[in-house]
């Protein structure tokens, strides 16, 4: 599963880099996740803010920010960017929402990484000049309607 953490980063933030510099992230200054349930485990990664692993199926959630970047950019183009290197990618939700009364975009679907087949969840807003999203990558087998990522998104504190 960490082949598939890898190619996932590796990929959904080759695009967001710009020269030698990476974003700003806004981990610590702008928001917190503090997400606890049985088998989730924090894991620490320089190219992700938050990443929890689930030790029982091999579950991933994660969340990445980038301040001062993707401000002109509409949330549907950037969360089809983000995996827009899984292949086969197949959409299944594809809509506006709210989180936190922001706007927000919603898109889930299924598709290949590194050649294992997952199921994948993204949610990205914006707030203080930040871009952020948070992603669920649920390989295959766990295929269960994922309750988790909700308890995810509801552990988000912007400050």
């Amino acid at each position: 599963m960490k082949v598939l953490v890898t190619v996932l980063f590796l990929s959904s933030c080759t695009f967001f880099i710009k020269g030698n510099e990476g974003p700003k992230s806004a981990k610590g200054s702008s928001y917190s996740i503090h997400f606890s349930k049985p088998y989730w485990v924090y894991t620490k990664d320089k190219r992700s803010d938050y990443i929890y692993e689930n030790s029982k199926d091999g579950r991933i959630l994660l969340s990445n920010s980038f301040c001062d970047e993707f401000q002109e950019q509409p949330l549907e183009q950037l969360a089809h960017k983000t995996f827009k290197t899984v292949k086969n990618f197949k959409p299944v939700v594809k809509e506006y929402t709210t989180f936190q009364n922001r706007e927000a975009y919603k898109l889930e679907g299924s598709g290949l990484v590194d050649g294992v087949k997952v199921g994948l969840r993204l949610l990205n807003t914006r707030r203080n000049n930040c871009y952020f999203d948070f992603v669920s990558i649920n390989p295959e087998g766990s295929e269960k309607k994922d309750e988790d990522f909700g308890d995810f998104l509801k552990t988000v504190v912007f400050k």
